[in-house]
C-alpha cells in the first residue's frame, strides 16, 4: 500500500498501465529521451553538415532553431488530440511523424530539405513529450507522481551527458547522415516498446476536439498578469541558453579548434547543469522558490558582464578555459533558474493547468527559439555575441519577474 500522502494506490497505477514500475519508469524516460537525442547527437557533425551542403560556417545551428521553434507549434496540436482519441495512437502517430521528419533529414541533399525534415522532425518531437507527460498524469497523482516524475527527469538528464558522445562514435563508421538516424533507431524501440503499454486515458474523461478550451487558455494565459510576465520570463531565459546549444560546436571545433573534444566538453556542462538543477531543488526546500529564482538570475547577470569584460580585452577570444567556464557557470544557473520561472507561471492557472500549459509551451520554444538565432548568426569568429545575448536576455528575464508583481520572501 502506498503511504498516506502518495494519492496513488500502486496496484491501481500498475492496473492502469499494465507495466512493473521499473519499467513504466524506463519507457518514459526513453520517451523523453527522443527529444535530447534529436537535438544533441548531431552537434557533433555540425562541420560535416556545413561542408557536406556547402553551407557558410556557423549555419548549422538554424537546423537547432528550426526543430525548437517547431516543437512549440506542435504542443498546440498532440496534448488536444491525446485528450480526444487516447494516448497511445498519439503517441505512436507523433513518433511515426518523428522517424518521417528524421529520415527526410537524413537523406537530404541540400539544406533547404534538410530543414524541411527538422520542422516536421520537430514538431512531431512535441508528441512524445506532452503525451508523455500525460501518461503519468493518468496513471499516478500526489507525491508518488511527483517521484515517478523526478525519477524520469534523472534519467532523462544522463541523454545530454552521453548523447555528443554517441554521435562523436558514429562520426568514426560513417558520415553525419548516421547520426540523425541514431534518433529514428530510439524512436522506432519506442514505438514498439508502447505496444506494452495498454491506453491509459480513462473514458470518462475524454474531451471533445475543439478549439475552443486552448483559445479561452490563451485568453487567461495573457490576460494573468503573473502567468504572462512570468512566461515571458521563461522565454527569455531560454533565449539565453539555447546559442549554447546552437553555436557551441562552432565555438569549441572552430574558434578555439578543438573538434576532438567537442563531446567531452558538451558533456561536462551537461554534468554541471544536472548538478545545478539537483542543488537548487535542496535551495528552493530551504529558501522558498522565488529567492532562488531572483537570485540566480541577479547572479547570472554579473557572471555576464564579467564574461563580456573577459572577452572584450582578448579580442572576443578569451583563453579557452576562462571561456568555458564562465559559460558553464551561466548555463548552470540559467539550468536553475528557467524550470522555477516555468513553475511560478504556472501557479495562477488551476483548472486549466493544461492547456494552459500548452499554450505557454508554444510561446516560450517559438519566441526563444528566434530569438536565441539573432545570438547565433553573430557568433562568426568571436565570443562576445553569446555573453551579450546572456547579458541582454537575462536582464530582460529579470525585468519580466519584477514587473510580475511576485517578490521574494524567504518562506520561514
Amino acid at each position: 500500500m502506498p503511504r498516506p500522502d502518495d494519492g496513488t494506490d500502486l496496484d491501481d497505477a500498475e492496473a492502469r498501465h499494465g507495466l512493473r514500475r521499473a519499467e513504466f519508469i524506463a519507457l518514459s524516460s526513453m520517451i523523453s529521451a527522443t527529444i535530447a537525442i534529436s537535438i544533441d547527437t548531431i552537434l557533433p557533425a555540425f562541420d560535416e553538415i556545413e561542408e557536406s551542403l556547402e553551407l557558410e560556417a556557423g549555419s548549422a545551428s538554424l537546423t537547432i532553431t528550426v526543430f525548437l521553434a517547431a516543437m512549440g507549434l506542435g504542443t498546440l496540436i498532440w496534448g488536444p488530440l491525446a485528450d480526444r482519441y487516447g494516448r497511445k495512437p498519439i503517441i505512436q502517430l507523433s513518433l511515426g511523424i518523428f522517424i518521417a521528419g528524421a529520415l527526410l533529414s537524413t537523406f537530404a541533399t541540400s539544406f533547404t530539405m534538410f530543414l524541411v525534415g527538422r520542422v516536421i522532425w520537430g514538431a512531431a518531437a512535441a508528441g512524445p513529450r506532452v503525451v508523455g507527460l500525460a501518461i503519468i498524469r493518468d496513471c499516478y497523482s500526489g507525491d508518488l507522481m511527483a517521484r515517478i516524475m523526478s525519477l524520469t527527469a534523472a534519467v532523462f538528464l544522463i541523454v545530454p551527458i552521453l548523447a555528443p558522445g554517441v554521435g562523436e562514435v558514429v562520426l568514426l563508421f560513417g558520415s553525419w547522415r548516421l547520426t540523425t538516424a541514431v534518433a529514428i533507431a530510439l524512436a522506432l524501440v519506442v514505438v514498439f516498446w508502447l505496444f506494452r503499454l495498454p491506453e491509459t486515458l480513462d473514458p470518462a474523461n475524454v474531451v471533445p476536439l475543439s478549439a475552443r478550451p486552448l483559445i479561452a487558455a490563451a485568453r487567461i494565459v495573457v490576460t494573468n498578469r503573473v502567468t504572462a510576465t512570468l512566461t515571458l520570463a521563461t522565454t527569455f531565459g531560454y533565449a539565453a541558453f539555447f546559442p549554447w546549444l546552437g553555436s557551441s560546436p562552432q565555438i569549441i571545433n572552430e574558434i578555439y579548434d578543438r573538434p576532438g573534444q567537442f563531446a567531452l566538453l558538451f558533456g561536462l556542462n551537461a554534468a554541471a547543469m544536472s548538478i545545478a538543477i539537483i542543488a537548487t531543488e535542496r535551495m528552493v526546500k530551504r529558501w522558498a522558490t522565488q529567492p532562488v529564482a531572483y537570485g540566480a538570475t541577479a547572479l547570472a547577470i554579473g557572471i555576464s558582464l564579467t564574461y563580456i569584460a573577459a572577452a572584450l580585452a582578448s579580442d572576443g577570444r578569451p583563453s579557452f578555459w576562462v571561456w568555458f567556464g564562465l559559460a558553464s557557470v551561466l548555463t548552470m544557473l540559467n539550468a536553475a533558474t528557467t524550470p522555477l520561472l516555468q513553475t511560478l507561471a504556472m501557479e495562477p492557472m488551476g483548472a486549466v493547468a493544461g492547456m494552459a500549459s500548452s499554450v505557454t509551451g508554444a510561446i516560450i520554444f517559438i519566441a526563444s527559439a528566434l530569438l536565441a538565432s539573432l545570438v547565433d548568426r553573430a557568433i562568426i569568429d568571436t565570443v562576445t555575441p553569446f555573453g551579450i545575448g546572456f547579458l541582454i536576455f537575462t536582464s530582460l528575464t529579470l525585468v519580466a519577474m519584477l514587473s510580475s508583481g511576485e517578490r521574494p520572501r524567504v518562506d520561514a
